[in-house]
């Protein structure tokens, strides 16, 4: 820990305390040592002013590395791979191991295959695999695919969902298959073990995703395809009764494997579509209706917008009246709902300014002291706060990249594929570095650059909430306000309005907001409306009225 960078010198730390660096010099007892500091831990808190940290916030996450199970494999664990037609020899080469380890399904010791997880050589993870198919990985041991290291040189790769299609594949002699750590859920996919592994995609140039055919499975090969570009995917077709290559090569054997690499089909052209290649979606809107969107959580709006992804919102509003304010509330629902990430652009607040609003959104409490004690985060709630900001926002620097549309568009797009986020908040339109093309006119423009950054938005999947400000709004004669201003207010065309999904506008008159939702693409995602809050200055929380 950097104690310097803070103010704190802890040579001068006696008995466990010393004098704050942000308030002691105001205070009549310029000695008094009001600050407490945990040395060991990275810890520090002053009593007379809050000031408070933890160290374990800025440090990076730490992995434990296994110990090794070296036990070779017993004939009980070779008969159950020769039933699944995997032979003592792809074992032998995927070092797969056997042991005794404590299994949360079955509450005891019990015997255990050992699927060892390496990368350049070194042991990184292992799962456990015991009876009644209970699965466990290696704890605080890092995330990564299972036999990453066979796709180094490799620039066309197979991704499996469990380790036993992964040898299967490799039984049939596809040496470059790897597969994902920890299966497949329904809904939301965290694919943390992308995260961490990333680096090892950027050269591949056809990626062949053979997961399960179930509804997991399709969420997995979804979201990979988003993150890894549907333009480099392929997808694989299963014969009949069978979800996995492993069932493939049981009962069809090595060369039925073969044919599904060899048959393997890219993702539908962009922009070209057979009736064949979305039937199975349409057919699923007959018998279910319409997909619904996510639902931010706060009451009355949910009635009158959801979000889908691929669409963009507008957001306008008179300067101070709270777009921001209610655009964080959305995103942080969003996020503790839904799991939702997202990347943030914001050219008018600092990154560190809008992470202390963030936290204010999570918690419900003030940042900074205002006007009652009470209506302030603890230290605690401060520090968790800034977890979770960290874990499901990423922020850029809009000082230091290309703050062109096109130039956005790109950082988006990396945003995407390091991060896997959901959706991007850019606030404001106003601000960007617009390049208006010879011979091109503003609304030509606009309506060109919009079209660029929607693309953008359903490639990957992600929703975008851009704010705009209005272009100078008369006040009522009669009531003496500010009019309340629409999308068609935003300044430069037309096309604010017309090429967005939904659009709203934020009106604070004192303590009270309207939100007018004014556009709502598709009808089964939400309604036109008004809906009122009472604003709380002190802790910036919407109530609904």
């Amino acid at each position: 820990m950097r104690w310097k960078e803070l103010g704190i010198d802890i040579s001068k730390v006696r008995g466990g305390k010393t004098t704050c660096p942000k308030c002691s010099h105001t205070r009549k007892h310029k000695s008094d040592p009001c600050l407490s500091v945990d040395i060991q831990n990275g810890l520090w808190h002053c009593h007379n002013c809050g000031f408070s940290g933890s160290a374990k916030i800025y440090q990076k996450k730490e992995f434990i590395k296994p110990l090794p199970r070296l036990e070779k494999v017993s004939e009980n664990v070779l008969n159950f791979f020769e039933g699944r037609k995997i032979s003592n020899n792809t074992l032998l080469r995927f070092g797969i191991t056997e042991a005794t380890e404590w299994m949360p399904i079955n509450q005891t010791e019990s015997r255990v295959i050992c699927f060892n997880y390496y990368r350049v050589g070194e042991l990184i993870n292992i799962k456990f695999r015991g009876a009644k198919k209970g699965f466990k990985m290696q704890k605080d041991a890092e995330l990564i695919f299972y036999n990453l290291d066979a796709i180094k040189d490799e620039t066309e790769i197979i991704i499996c969902e469990g380790e036993i299609d992964c040898l299967s594949f490799h039984e049939s002699g596809h040496f470059n298959s790897i597969s994902v750590p920890n299966g497949a859920s329904k809904g939301n996919q965290k694919l943390e073990y992308l995260d961490n592994c990333w680096r090892e995609f950027e050269d591949k140039t056809k990626i062949i995703l053979a997961v399960d055919n179930d509804e997991a499975g399709n969420s997995l090969r979804e979201e990979l395809s988003r993150r890894l570009g549907k333009e480099r995917c392929f997808t694989v077709q299963y014969p009949e009764g069978c979800k996995d290559s492993n069932e493939v090569l049981v009962k069809y054997g090595k060369e039925a494997v073969n044919q599904l690499v060899k048959n393997s089909r890219p993702y539908p052209l962009e922009g070209v579509l057979e009736v064949e290649d979305l039937a199975e979606t349409v057919q699923d809107y007959f018998l279910n209706g319409y997909p619904k969107g996510f639902k931010c959580g706060i009451a009355g709006f949910d009635d009158h917008l959801q979000f889908s992804e691929g669409q963009l919102t507008m957001v306008t509003g008179i300067p101070g009246h709270g777009k921001d304010e209610f655009v964080n509330a959305i995103t942080t629902g969003l996020a503790l709902n839904h799991g939702w990430k997202f990347g943030d652009i914001c050219f008018e607040e600092t990154p560190a300014i809008k992470i202390s609003k963030l936290i204010e959104k999570w918690s419900g409490k003030a940042f900074d002291f205002r006007k009652d004690l009470n209506h302030r985060m603890t230290s605690e709630q401060f520090e968790r706060g800034l977890l979770w900001v960290n874990e499901f926002y990423k922020f850029v620097n809009t000082d230091e990249v290309d703050v062109t549309v096109e130039g956005v568009v790109e950082k988006i797009e990396q945003m995407v594929k390091r991060y896997g986020i959901n959706g991007v908040v850019i606030s404001p339109w106003n601000c960007f570095e617009h390049n208006i093309q010879h011979g091109e006119n503003e609304t030509l423009y606009i309506s060109r650059v919009l079209g660029k950054l929607i693309t953008c938005l359903r490639k990957y999947n992600l929703h975008c909430f851009l704010i705009a400000h209005p272009t100078k709004i008369q006040k009522n004669r009669d009531t003496g306000k500010y009019e309340v201003p629409n999308l068609y207010s935003i300044s430069g065309s037309a096309n604010f309005f017309n090429k967005t999904h939904n659009g709203f506008t934020v009106y604070r008159d004192e303590d009270i907001t309207d939100v007018h939702i004014q556009k709502v693409k598709q009808s089964w995602l939400g309604k036109k409306g008004l809906v009122t809050f009472k604003y709380n200055s002190f802790t910036r929380q919407y109530e609904n009225l």
